[in-house]
């Protein structure tokens, strides 16, 4: 492939969470991606219309991707090394830090049900759940848009994260300190699903939004 400045992309991206969780009856392996808004429209447009997704406001440190891969290996006298390697697990992360310190994102970095979380006409309290023995995790479902690199023709486009099953399940810790900002830092392990083959954790895209 030749060099090309274009595909070289810098930015933050927005990332939405979904507004329901497993625990909802409705739930079924997450929501879908809204429709494309109009042409010349961030992805943002339709996400921030739907009621599937909720916007988590600003992050810190970005967004960071992890495909990870193990794979066992089968060793041979004669070669004195590995003649086939298996794959033998996988495992997927997406990790962030959430900015603004609402419940509503401290209730998904613990990874707790929406139902812990209850608004009434003067407060809003989190409950702080214990749980119970064999609890699964709780699921959302993640989509993230950011920069994406140009076209050939030099117009723009985005590209957009969608993860259909995401859980909280690593430890949180976030401050309250005199002189540093309270921001709520969140590992997520996203899990396949099996209906979608070859996309089974999700999906990648870029999207042409318009000119240069």
């Amino acid at each position: 492939m030749a060099y090309q400045v274009r595909n070289i992309i810098i930015g933050a991206a927005a990332l939405y969470i979904s507004s329901k969780d497993s625990t909802d009856p409705t739930w079924s392996g997450g929501p879908a991606l809204p429709t494309n808004p109009a042409a010349g429209s961030s992805f943002t447009t339709s996400l921030d219309a739907s009621a599937e997704f909720r916007h988590a406001g600003f992050t810190t440190e970005g967004l960071e991707v992890s495909y990870e891969p193990d794979y066992g290996d089968v060793e041979v006298d004669q070669l004195l090394d590995s003649a086939k390697l298996f794959k033998q697990s996988m495992r997927v992360m997406v990790n962030t830090t959430l900015a603004e310190a609402a419940l509503e994102n401290l209730l998904v970095a613990w990874g707790q049900q929406s139902s812990t979380l209850t608004s009434g006409a003067s407060d809003t309290t989190l409950g702080i759940a214990a749980g119970a023995l064999g609890d699964e995790p709780v699921e959302r479902a993640l989509v993230a848009v950011g920069p994406g690199p140009k076209t050939a023709g030099g117009a723009k486009r985005e590209r957009i994260y969608h993860a259909r099953r995401v859980l909280s399940v690593e430890s949180s810790a976030h401050s309250v300190r005199r002189s540093e900002a309270t921001v709520f830092p969140v590992a997520f392990r996203l899990l396949p699903d099996p209906n979608f083959a070859g996309q089974e954790y999700g999906v990648i895209k870029d999207r042409t939004i318009g000119t240069a």
